[in-house]
Parts: structure tokens; C-alpha cells; sequence
């Protein structure tokens, strides 16, 4: 059949409404293949998803972005609570109590219940454990903070140019840590609060908290006191404010654990412990009666081997046996009496008490660090590197307080030089109400210095650096200021509750992502 014919017959059989064989079989044919290239677009597709999202996943976005806790309406992510978590870990594992606490930092914190010296010294009341108690910890912060941060807002109270400089000092210093440690900031702060914290994460939060810090400072600077309600306190708490000058001999009632030959501990029997208590008793007595016929408790002690000799002054009522028998009212001068602690006991002689009456100063420093951590302390020529930068800030101190003598040699102008070198946060270096003890010792000697007067400046070297001295004066007597911050203390806390009290925190979805 000649191609024409055949062509003319398709078109023949096309126009009766005819399918043609040949063509249907094409037809079909490219069907499945149309068929094939969706199944398998769909199926790539979806490959590509599930691969976008396991990407999506494993960059903590999800994660991080989850609603972990609302506050009053407020809604905060996994980073934003992890932040105050971390916060709240960190504090605990390198604070002063660390060592009593039992926190395993290899250990997961949900599989570690707090001991009962933890939740003695942390006020808490039931069994927990750390990954409650962190949750918790942070719950409480982000309350407090958002009642905060709308009671400022209420007032007008808004972020100014002070605490952009103080926001503005927290970003150089995470810089130089995270430079110190060989990182960026963003690994850095990572490290430090979480695998989910971001720069501007962080950034938000540290804002928040300069922002509620100010309007709470600014809200109880505000508070005042009359005379009458300060003498009304202090005659309520006495026993708490007041400080009392004794001294005693402490003898100890309980008998000690030995060491066998192979260095394992053995405790005392019981007949090895009342042996020591009758001991303690006994030398007790007969130290009272040393005691009475003119012997100097301090010689007395050095006879006793269970005996300790302390002389206590400008002591605290802490509510032990010797503090309770110390601030009783009825106490006089010169009272001597054996205090029973159990099996052990105190003799005790009582010279004076009374509330602390000294004048607490003002004082205004520029702090010039030494910071040695770049120094290879492995080093020959360590002690002489040390040495030399220890010179060389002296030699910056020394400028900065002829740089004061040249000028207008004011208070004012002393601050305005603090504000421009110190390396410490104070506005104008300015501290206030400075009590004994509370600056390290060679600050604390100097600015109570009993010939200290108004205008005096010197140089001070400490562990921190070198101190150019400004003093300002003295202010009000100690007792009144531990008085007027006690009240503070407890008009702030009323203040917050009451600002709280009707707040609900509801935990969400991302709370599994904190900690």
C-alpha cells in the first residue's frame, strides 16, 4: 500500500470517529510516561522537603522559635527562657556554695534530684530535680521581668542614652571573653546559654534587662524614710542588726576518725565519743575556774588540745548556741558563763554590743586593670612581663590623676575622667554608703583612713589594678543604711509581688527545647 493510500485511510477512519491502532499505541504510551514523570517529580518533591526540613531542623530554627513559655500574653521562645536557664545554671555551678550543692555538670540535669543541702541553701521546700529547679528559676525571672519592663512602659519610663552606653559595655566585654577563648561571639554565646542563643537573641534580652534594672533602681531610690521609722525598725530587729565584741575558749565534745595502715577511715566507738564529751565537759570547768582566778582565756586555751580560742568582734547573731547566749537583752559586760552546744561547749566572756555606729563614706575611683591573662605564666620572663605591665598601668594611673591636678581639679571633673577611663561600670566611679569590709582591703584601708578628709586622692593598687582615689566623704551611720536597705529590701519585694500577683505563666510546646 502506497504511503499516500494509507494516510488517506487514517484520515477516513478519523473522520467516522475510528481510533487508529498505531496512533492510540503512541497515544497510551506517551500517557505513561506523563504518568512516570509525576509520580517521580512528586516523589523528588517531596525528597526535597523532607531534606529542606531535616536542614530547617538541624539548624535549631524550629527549636529555637518554639513557644516555650507565655507570660501575661507575652510569648517567649526556647532561647529567649533557655537564656535565664543557662543563666540560672551558671550562677549556680560557679557560685560560692558550688562545692555543697552535688551538681554533677556531666550528668543530665533531669536525671539529678537536688540534695538537701541544695534546697537548704536555694529555699527550696520539695523534691526536684536541677532541670525543675533551672525551669523554674527561669520561669520566675521572665515573670518578674515582663511585669518590669510594662511597669516601665506604664511610667515612660524608656530606654535612654545611659543605658545604650551600659548595653553598648556588655557587647565589648562578651566580645573580649569570646576573644579570650578563641571564639566568636556567636559560638560564645552558645556555649554560655545554649545551643539555640543568637547575637541578636541575646542582644533583645540584655536590653530588656537594663531597661526592668533601671526602673527598678530608679523606683526604690525613690523610696524615703522618716527618723521615726528607722529608729521604730531598728528597735524591732535588734537582734539581727546589732554586732557584739566577745571572746571564747570552744571545746570540742566529739572524737575524731583515724586512719588504719591501709589509709581507710575508722570511725570513733561510742565509748571513744563519750570519753569526749566528758573530755570537753570536764576541761570546760576547769578552764572556768583558770578563768576566774585571773588567767587570760587566750594562755588557758593553749593547754586544752580540744580547745579553741577565738576572739570575735563586731560579730553578727547568727542563732547558734554562743550567738544566742551573746544577744540575749539581759547581757552585761564582763559576763562569763559555759554555753552547752550538744556535747560540746563554749566558755564565753562578753565585752560590749551594741548597733554599728560609724559613719559609712562615698568615695569615687578610675579603675586602671592589670589583666595578666595574656601572659604565658609558663614563662622565664613571666614575673618581668608582669612586672612591666604592672608599670606600665601605673604609669597610666599616675597620668590620669596629674591629668586631674592640671584641670579643674573638682569632684566634677574627677567624674567626668572616670567616665572616660575607668575600667569599672560605676557612673562617675561614684560609690555610696560604703561600709567596712565591703571593697577589697588595701580600697577599704584607704578610704577609712582615720585622717581621710573630703578631696583627698591618691593611688591604690588591689588584685583588680590600680585605683585613682577620689574621697567624697562620710555619709550616714552604718546601722541607719543597713536599716533604710532592709526596708528597701522589703518594699521592693512587696512592690514586684504586687506587680505580678495577677500575671499567668503558661508553658508551651518549646519548653522541651530549654535546658
Amino acid at each position: 500500500m502506497s504511503a499516500s493510500r494509507e494516510k488517506k485511510i487514517r484520515q477516513d477512519m478519523a473522520a467516522s470517529g475510528a481510533v487508529d491502532p498505531k496512533a492510540a499505541r503512541k497515544a497510551e504510551e506517551a500517557a505513561k510516561q506523563r504518568k512516570s514523570n509525576i509520580l517521580y517529580g512528586c516523589i523528588f518533591g517531596a525528597f526535597v522537603l523532607v531534606a529542606a526540613a531535616v536542614v530547617l531542623w538541624n539548624s535549631g530554627i524550629f527549636q529555637r522559635n518554639a513557644t516555650a513559655l507565655t507570660v501575661d500574653g507575652e510569648k517567649y521562645t526556647a532561647a529567649e527562657v533557655g537564656y535565664y536557664y543557662s543563666s540560672a545554671y551558671n550562677s549556680v555551678a560557679s557560685g560560692q556554695y558550688a562545692s555543697y550543692y552535688g551538681l554533677d555538670k556531666d550528668k543530665p540535669l533531669n536525671q539529678q534530684n537536688m540534695n538537701d543541702m541544695a534546697k537548704m541553701l536555694l529555699g527550696v521546700s520539695e523534691d526536684m530535680t536541677w532541670d525543675a529547679y533551672f525551669k523554674n528559676a527561669a520561669k520566675e525571672t521572665l515573670v518578674n521581668m515582663t511585669a518590669l519592663c510594662k511597669a516601665a512602659e506604664a511610667a515612660g519610663f524608656t530606654f535612654d542614652e545611659e543605658m545604650q552606653q551600659e548595653m553598648d559595655n556588655t557587647m565589648d566585654v562578651v566580645s573580649q571573653y569570646a576573644k579570650q577563648n578563641g571564639m566568636s561571639v556567636k559560638a560564645y554565646l552558645k556555649a554560655m546559654f545554649g545551643t539555640y542563643m543568637t547575637v541578636p537573641t541575646f542582644q533583645k534580652l540584655t536590653k530588656d534587662s537594663i531597661l526592668a534594672s533601671h526602673y527598678e533602681e530608679h523606683y526604690v531610690g525613690d523610696l524615703t524614710y522618716t527618723d521615726k521609722e528607722i529608729a521604730d525598725y531598728y528597735q524591732e530587729n535588734k537582734s539581727s542588726l546589732d554586732v557584739a565584741d566577745y571572746e571564747y575558749i570552744y571545746f570540742r565534745g566529739s572524737a575524731s576518725s583515724t586512719t588504719d595502715a591501709d589509709g581507710n577511715t575508722v570511725e570513733p566507738t561510742e565509748e571513744e565519743e563519750a570519753a569526749a564529751a566528758a573530755a570537753a565537759k570536764e576541761n570546760a570547768n576547769e578552764a572556768l575556774e583558770r578563768y576566774q582566778s585571773g588567767e587570760k582565756l587566750e594562755d588557758i586555751a593553749e593547754d586544752y588540745e580540744n580547745g579553741t580560742y577565738a576572739s570575735p568582734t563586731a560579730s553578727t547573731n547568727t542563732g547558734d548556741a554562743i550567738s544566742t547566749w551573746v544577744f540575749d537583752e539581759g547581757r552585761q559586760a564582763g559576763d562569763t558563763e559555759l554555753v552547752p552546744d550538744g556535747d560540746n561547749y563554749y566558755l564565753a566572756v562578753f565585752h560590749r554590743s551594741g548597733r554599728n555606729e560609724y559613719n559609712t563614706v562615698n568615695v569615687r575611683h578610675i579603675l586602671i586593670k592589670v589583666n595578666s591573662s595574656s601572659l604565658d605564666k609558663e614563662s622565664e620572663t613571666y614575673e618581668a612581663d608582669l612586672a612591666a605591665l604592672k608599670e606600665s598601668k601605673k604609669a597610666e594611673a599616675d597620668k590620669i590623676l596629674q591629668e586631674w591636678k592640671d584641670g579643674a581639679a573638682t569632684e566634677e571633673s574627677f567624674a567626668e575622667l572616670a567616665d572616660k577611663y575607668s575600667e569599672d561600670g560605676a557612673a562617675g566611679g561614684l560609690y555610696e554608703q560604703v561600709y567596712h569590709n565591703q571593697m577589697v582591703t588595701e580600697f577599704n584601708d584607704w578610704i577609712f583612713d582615720a585622717s581621710r578628709q573630703t578631696g583627698d586622692t591618691g593611688i591604690v593598687e588591689t588584685t583588680y589594678g590600680y585605683h585613682v582615689m577620689y574621697f567624697v566623704g562620710t555619709d550616714l551611720p552604718y546601722w541607719q543604711v543597713q536599716v533604710k536597705n532592709a526596708l528597701q529590701t522589703k518594699d521592693r519585694s512587696d512592690w514586684i509581688a504586687s506587680l505580678t500577683e495577677n500575671m499567668t505563666a503558661e508553658e508551651g510546646p518549646g519548653m522541651k527545647y530549654v535546658g
